[in-house]
């Protein structure tokens, strides 16, 4: 008779989970307290009548902010488990002895840590099942899409635990490759942009492109529960969002099993104890460590050696960087080397390797400094944007549609093209402050487009605004001048977005009431905005002074508005924002509702003029002298 392949060992299967049961029997142990503790909660308070929404809220709330996190953990662990003996000389000779094949040890064993990471979830998820019938509050679709959940997340986490296992030898290796794994995307893109700001102008600190490379934090990104309902004021029923992107990353997974088998196939017994489990990935090892290195570590030895002693102004210097990145670079290079030769002896014939790091150093600076990727130049274009916003030291304009508001969205572009046109002048100019004190001041300006593909596009600039600019035409300083006196612009200073409610409306005063006494009236609410919007339709908004010395500047009166927005589509909840809005004397309207609301008395008006005036003619002597 012909002989039977088999690919599961049941032996084997209950060996793992019989010396492994203190792991999963105690986590098992620890969330059958969590029903017990519900139990106790319902027999102390009889009158609680939980309902299968409340149910379902709970079930959706633990399996999208706990449950990733924690199979993500939890599943290193058992794979720590069943391939341990793929790091022990010993052991990795026994098993590959044992008349089991090796797509029969494979399976087993990965079913193995499987079993181990669902049972304490079956063993909680079957007592609250059970406390929820036996009280009337169950809710099947919502187990049914929670037990999903947890099938689809063991499956990702594991099969990149799996795949982790097999390209190392090293048992402590394992842990921090899987760690890089989930990480690497975010750190690494996070890296780069940090040392494009060093040379680039406008370039935010937001590095989000990569994160689908990144299961955990894409999954904690995408995955999330909340409730909707079809008209505000209707019932509210638990939804569950983003399955479907753990499915694929479940799919992924399946991908990362079927290589770990592939690559199991074909690892040498011989590789235990070794960082890399096949030589193809030695190099790998030694130029990824000495990328990361020359990212972190160099960094280091430029801020230490270079920037705070030699370096003038705010961007780095290319040349020194590259020599510290080269440094760091090889300290990581020799490191990796070390580890996976297992000697410092390794200098010898590592020449053409260093050549490689210094060059790849070298190359990096360059490629950003010289901006091959276009960053520091892109500027969206007309038919690209759907809505721009401009905020200048803590003041919001817009955001601007731009079927509505082409012109000012017209602005926003030449103020952005001219700000690239002149990232030298930007970039190299520092205050002579014997000669710059008083008329030259700090103006961070930030913008945000929303475009046509749904992304947004940041940029951020730390500008140094010249009074002696401010009338000479085709500077940054006039077209933010220009910018701020626009009607629409200073209208926009006070006004919500068009689909928004003013919430609340706090006064901030040191004169009168002030504080938080309009927070919970909304006819206060309601009048103080309408004042504020019937001074924007009479022009009584002044325009920003952009050399207005920050420093200088007295927190007189404020209003704080808080106003909500519907999300869309309507799911029940609600989008909160904020905008301050300063007080000045021509704006009649929202001074006489302060004062027939009583926040401000007829005292403490004039005292405000006294002070703002007083302000002002500070301000004006700092700037003009």
């Amino acid at each position: 008779m012909p002989s039977k392949k088999s690919f599961f060992n049941r032996t084997l299967f209950r060996k793992n989970l019989s010396r492994t049961w203190p792991l999963w029997g105690l986590l098992s142990l620890g969330g059958a307290l969590i029903p017990l503790y519900f139990l106790l909660e319902l027999l102390q308070y009889p009158g609680m009548s939980p309902r299968p929404e409340d149910f379902a809220t709970g079930l959706y709330t633990a399996v999208t902010c706990i449950a990733p996190g924690f199979t993500a953990g939890y599943a290193i662990l058992c794979a720590m488990l069943v391939w341990g003996y793929l790091y022990n000389p010993r052991a990795v000779g026994m098993f590959h002895a044992l008349p089991v094949s090796r797509p029969c040890l494979f399976a087993t064993n990965t079913l193995s840590g499987l079993a181990m990471i669902v049972i304490p979830y079956a063993v909680t998820g079957f007592l609250i099942c059970l406390l929820a019938v036996c009280r009337g509050f169950f809710d099947l679709a919502a187990t049914v899409n929670t037990v999903l959940a947890v099938l689809l997340l063991s499956v990702v986490f594991f099969g990149l635990a799996t795949l982790c296992a097999m390209l190392t030898g090293h048992i402590f290796v394992l842990p921090a490759l899987y760690l890089l794994a989930n990480f690497l995307s975010p750190i690494l893109e996070s890296l780069l942009f940090n040392l494009a700001q060093q040379f680039l102008i406008g370039i935010s600190g937001e590095a989000e492109r990569f994160n689908v490379l990144s299961p955990i934090v894409q999954i904690y990104t995408s995955f999330h529960a909340h409730f909707q309902q079809l008209t505000p004021g209707g019932e509210q029923t638990a939804v569950l969002h983003g399955l479907w992107v753990v499915a694929l990353y479940a799919l992924a997974g399946l991908v990362m099993l079927a290589l770990a088998w592939l690559l199991y196939q074909k690892r040498h017994s011989e590789r235990a104890g070794d960082v890399a489990a096949f030589r193809w990935l030695r190099p790998v090892f030694r130029y990824g460590a000495s990328l990361l290195s020359g990212l972190i570590v160099g960094r280091i030895i430029y801020e230490l050696m270079w920037q705070g002693l030699f370096q003038r102004g705010a961007y780095a210097d290319a040349l020194p960087m590259a020599v510290c990145m080269a440094v760091g670079g090889l300290l990581g290079y020799y490191a990796a080397s070390m580890l996976l030769e297992k000697s410092r002896r390794v200098f010898r014939g590592s020449l053409p390797g260093a050549a490689i790091v210094c060059a790849g150093a070298a190359a990096l600076c360059l490629l950003i400094v010289f901006d091959v990727t276009g960053m520091e130049r892109r500027v969206p274009t007309s038919s690209e944007i759907v809505r721009v916003q401009l905020e200048d030291r803590g003041s919001v304009s817009g955001p601007f549609d731009a079927e509505k508001y082409p012109e000012q969205v017209e602005k926003i572009r030449a103020l952005h093209q001219n700000l690239i046109d002149n990232r030298d002048y930007i970039r190299d100019f520092q205050p002579n402050w014997d000669r710059d004190e008083g008329r030259v001041f700090s103006y961070p300006v930030w913008l945000t487009y929303t475009l046509e593909n749904g992304t947004e596009l940041h940029r951020y600039y730390d500008l140094w605004v010249d009074a002696g600019r401010l009338d000479t035409a085709g500077t940054y300083e006039n077209l933010l001048a220009a910018f701020c006196a626009d009607p629409v612009v200073r209208k926009s200073a006070v006004e919500i977005p068009e689909d928004a409610d003013a919430h609340y409306i706090a006064v901030i005063s040191e004169y009168g009431v002030g504080g938080d006494a309009a927070w919970r009236e909304p006819e206060g609410t309601r009048k103080l905005y309408a004042a504020l919007l019937q001074d924007a339709d009479a022009g009584n908004i002044p325009a920003r002074n952009i050399m207005e010395p920050y420093s200088m500047k007295g927190e007189l009166l404020w209003l704080q508005i808080e106003y909500r927005t519907p999300s869309v589509p309507w799911d029940g909840s609600w989008n909160y924002g904020y905008k301050n809005v300063e007080i000045f004397p021509q704006m009649t309207h929202t001074v006489d509702a302060l004062l027939e609301l009583g926040y401000l008395d007829e005292a403490g008006l004039e005292r405000w003029k006294q002070d703002l005036a007083r302000e002002q003619k500070d301000m004006e002597e700092a700037v003009f002298g």
